[in-house]
């Protein structure tokens, strides 16, 4: 298999798709050096390959999943037909590959042919990949089949998941264990046994933040009570969550600033927003601090899946 060192930024658009009730981690992959592929040819291919993966439903991202949709185009023929203007016709034969790019797994592919018109080979490029149909039934199949390939993955890997992620909790590695533990889709049979360990990692995290960030924030207002150490204390308890530990230290700190600075400090702590939906409340705040950690992430190797 190649293997292609791609920036997340730039190279790979990764997202999770919804399909079977539950969202699937799937990233968009665009190789460089493909011949004809300019950067605006690239963006239009990845928005074309989104909306073929969320089939009209919300997109939540998330980045640097193991799984992607990797786009092979090759230019067939081209020419020229003259007139005024004159235009460039461009046939592209299109191949998409979906499968395990970390480890060069392939789960399913789709080849077809498309045709493209413009005044320009930018253009004609661009014309062709419009042709590329989001209801086309063989195309749908093959994203189904790809899709239910990664459940199964993930049926069968779920306990591996889940133990990586208890040792990169043990060490104190809790984005990445977050991480880890929500890439696991919510139609896996290993979803339920993920989101418990999620809950006594999310925990962990929190509480250890509330330590370091109580520890800043009282640091900066004992050097004294000015607006501007309010303001960098502040910042540092906007980074407390409403169920940690030390979250009622938290609170008298607020409170104690507040007496002093009075309506001068517009600040308020995270809190509940609905004490009935807690417990979703944290499944949404867990999946923040993963979405961070994802996005921080360096560059990583991409198997290109095909050869």
């Amino acid at each position: 298999m190649k293997k292609f060192l791609i920036s997340m930024c730039m190279a790979a658009s990764c997202m999770l798709t919804h399909a079977q009730n539950c969202d699937i981690p799937i990233q968009v992959v665009i190789p460089d050096g493909i011949e004809g592929m300019t950067p605006q040819s690239a963006n239009y291919m990845k928005n074309v390959l989104r909306r073929v993966l969320v089939s009209g439903n919300d997109v939540t991202q998330f980045t640097n999943s193991q799984f992607g949709i990797v786009v092979k185009p090759v230019i067939v023929d081209k020419h020229i037909i003259a007139g005024a203007p004159q235009k460039t016709v461009m046939n592209l034969s299109l191949t998409l590959y979906i499968g395990n790019v970390q480890q060069g797994t392939l789960f399913s592919s789709y080849s077809m042919d498309v045709n493209g018109v413009g005044d320009n080979d930018t253009k004609a490029y661009n014309s062709a990949i419009r042709r590329l149909n989001v209801q086309n039934r063989n195309l749908t199949d093959f994203v189904a089949n790809g899709k239910k390939k990664i459940i199964e993955w993930y049926d069968n890997n779920y306990q591996t998941i889940i133990k990586k992620a208890k040792t990169a909790a043990s060490i104190r590695n809790y984005e990445e264990a977050l991480y880890a533990l929500l890439s696991v889709p919510e139609c896996s049979k290993g979803y339920d046994a993920a989101v418990a360990q999620v809950k006594i990692v999310y925990k962990q995290y929190v509480d250890r933040q509330c330590e370091e960030n109580l520890a800043q924030a009282q640091a900066a207002w004992m050097t004294g009570f000015s607006k501007e150490n309010a303001a960098v204390a502040s910042v540092f308890l906007s980074e407390i969550y409403p169920d940690a530990a030390c979250y009622s230290e938290a609170m008298k700190l607020v409170q104690e600033i507040k007496r002093h600075m009075g309506d001068e400090w517009k600040f308020e702590i995270k809190q509940w927003s609905d004490l009935a939906s807690i417990e979703s409340q944290r499944l949404t705040y867990a999946k923040e601090i993963a979405m961070a950690y994802a996005q921080n992430q360096p560059q990583q190797v991409i198997h290109l899946l095909y050869r």
